[in-house]
């Protein structure tokens, strides 16, 4: 009795000791022990498991809450074709037809493709025919089990035991029906994912780009916000593992929490600045330039001059998101010219190098320059004016009311280098303005030529991208050229806000002095009333700006064509305290005769049009004395 004491004793003993050093390990392993240490831990003796759920993508919005991307549910319906016999085929096609609404002989010639294993039946975001297409599978398996019940008299469910059965290729008929049923529900399904749509269509599409089949953004504002609007796919590790470690036995997250895992997964929402209403105004205008114009290209931009939003911004060529692209012109068509292409503008840049003239006081307010009968010699070739000007000299305002290509010629004839590439470098002409891939960086000739300093102040050889060209305008009225901005704000799905709108400037240095802009932007509305732009007068509004005609050049006949040409008219509205900057350019607008394509008559009327329609939407109260500027004599 004593010895069988003894021996409970040690036994007694042994199972404490064990249990000891069990809990110890249990608080190193909970409470000491490194999370990293832990994961190896893991990987020695835990079987580890990913649960995936699908990623998804957050929405893009208005300025006023009109979704214009958004991500649904999408439903891929699939067969493995050559695991199919002819008769699971047919009895496939036979019940399926109605559910995706595709004749019978069409799903027959898919399933039988000698090339494909894997195929597509169809996709869809409906749910209705999610749900039918689940109501016939179901009705096809208690079909499947009737003929098991009756071909073994008796009810069999389990999966891997009918697989066993078919395999073996009975010869009842019950039992072969069952199976051709089975391998049917076994080799066909349904994979469910999400899906980007565009619920406007072409409607802001090359502002907004689009996505790869993977979700990620490739272009636009899908790229540039992708770290915020992407979040998946969500993989959800967990282990079964010896011990009941940090967690439930059965199922333990390998790392943290799952709050801690859906939190770093969770989308948010892009809205832009742009406003929906002002977007759909320049998307009409756009239409009708290309209907009356069928021109290569064409840009309608929209700025506050003063924090550089963008309120609108429509662009041609364009493109369908929602469809995907069939061939290279399509994908091109995809792009944002906006910031994509560089054009030389034209007679639009004139302000700038006559301001500059004014402000490092190479020329005074009160002068005039000779023009030469309207042509003029500028490094082997002959400048001439667009239209002949009765005058042999113009003050410097005159120069750019008639747009005189001769005057301002003239004009930078007083600049030296340093003062153009001070101009260029405070503008950053030379560079790009916006974050966005593909942006184009400004060009600009070699100043060390004197004729390309004499070329680029009326706009030649001097090419921009038409932001950069809004943005160089806005510093005309306010001294400081604004990056242009998109983003109004980033709003997780939780309600957090990551990122607000932040104006930024190209120059630290103001553009000019107070009394240059002034003189400027008197200058620009005097274009309106009686120079080159009065067909961009609007009705009730006080505006001001310039217009611009610019040669294409022909890199095939290397010289500027005398047929192609890229028109525009910019400038600003309410005057005299402007505060959006407006661009329309047409690129190349097709007409019977040379004397319609000019930036006054071609971009002129539909610019005023914009203003008209968008100044009544802003609330801008009308002005109707239109004459309250009266002409002078300079």
């Amino acid at each position: 009795m004593k010895n069988f004491k003894g021996k409970f004793i040690y036994l007694y003993l042994f199972f404490l000791f064990m249990f000891l050093l069990l809990a110890l390990r249990y608080f190193q392993v909970q409470v000491l022990m490194k999370d990293t240490d832990f994961e190896e831990l893991l990987k020695r003796y835990s079987d580890v498991h990913y649960i995936t759920l699908p990623g998804w993508r957050g929405l893009i919005y208005t300025s006023d809450g009109v979704p214009v991307a958004i991500t649904v549910d999408n439903y891929v319906y699939y067969a493995i074709a050559n695991k199919l016999s002819l008769e699971e085929k047919y009895l496939y096609a036979s019940h399926f037809d109605k559910v995706f609404n595709i004749p019978k002989a069409v799903i027959l010639k898919m399933l039988n493709h000698p090339k494909k294993e894997f195929v597509k039946i169809y996709e869809s975001i409906d749910k209705d025919i999610y749900r039918k297409f689940l109501k016939t599978r179901r009705d096809l398996w208690k079909k499947e089990l009737k003929y098991l019940k009756k071909g073994l008299k008796k009810l069999l469910t389990d999966s891997y035991k009918i697989k066993k059965l078919c395999d073996s290729h009975p010869k009842n008929y019950f039992l072969h029906e069952a199976c051709v049923i089975h391998n049917v529900l076994y080799w066909t399904g349904v994979d469910r994912g999400n899906k980007r749509i565009y619920p406007q269509g072409r409607f802001l599409a090359n502002v907004i780009g689009f996505t790869t089949k993977d979700g990620r953004g490739k272009s636009g504002i899908e790229q540039l916000e992708d770290k915020y609007l992407y979040a998946g796919p969500i993989k959800i590790p967990y282990e079964y593992g010896p011990l009941r470690l940090k967690g439930v036995r059965g199922l333990r997250l390998t790392s943290g929490n799952l709050y801690d895992i859906v939190e770093k997964h969770l989308v948010s929402d892009v809205y832009l600045t742009i406003d929906y209403t002002i977007q759909a105004i320049l998307e009409e205008v756009k239409e009708k330039i290309v209907q009356r114009w069928n021109p290569k290209k064409v840009a309608i931009i929209l700025m506050d001059a003063y924090t550089g939003k963008i309120l609108g911004l429509a662009v041609y060529p364009d493109f369908n998101p929602n469809k995907p692209f069939r061939n290279w012109q399509e994908f091109l068509a995809s792009k944002n010219i906006a910031y994509t292409d560089i054009f030389e503008m034209g007679s639009v840049i004139k302000p700038f190098f006559v301001g500059l003239a004014l402000y490092k006081k190479r020329l005074s307010f009160t002068d005039k320059v000779y023009i030469d009968g309207g042509k003029t010699k500028v490094g082997g070739h002959i400048v001439r004016d667009a239209e002949e000007i009765p005058k042999k000299y113009l003050s410097l305002r005159e120069v750019l009311i008639h747009s005189s290509n001769v005057g301002t010629v003239q004009i930078a004839r007083h600049l030296t280098k340093e003062d153009e590439e001070w101009l260029i470098k405070l503008l950053n002409w030379n560079g790009t303005i916006v974050s966005f891939s593909g942006a184009a960086h400004g060009k600009i000739p070699n100043l060390r030529y004197p004729a390309n300093r004499l070329y680029i102040a009326f706009g030649q050889g001097l090419a921009l991208t038409p932001l950069h060209l809004v943005s160089s305008y806005a510093a005309l009225l306010t001294g400081y050229a604004p990056v242009p901005q998109f983003v109004e704000k980033v709003v997780r799905e939780d309600g957090k806000v990551l990122e607000t709108f932040k104006p930024k400037y190209i120059n630290s240095e103001p553009l000019f002095d107070e009394k240059t802009r002034k003189w400027l932007v008197e200058t620009l509305r005097y274009i309106v009333m009686e120079g080159t732009g009065t067909k961009a007068n609007p009705y009730y509004y006080l505006v001001g700006g310039k217009t611009g005609t610019a040669q294409v050049y022909d890199n095939k006949l290397k010289r500027y064509s005398s047929t192609r040409y890229v028109t525009s008219f910019i400038g600003f509205f309410p005057y005299p305290n402007p505060r959006y900057v407006l661009l329309v350019m047409v690129d190349e607008p097709k007409a019977p005769r040379r004397s319609l394509l000019y930036g006054g008559t071609v971009a002129g009327p539909y610019w005023a049009e914009i203003v008209n329609r968008v100044s009544s939407y802003l609330g801008i109260e009308p002005n109707p004395d239109l004459g309250m500027f009266k002409r002078k004599k300079w």
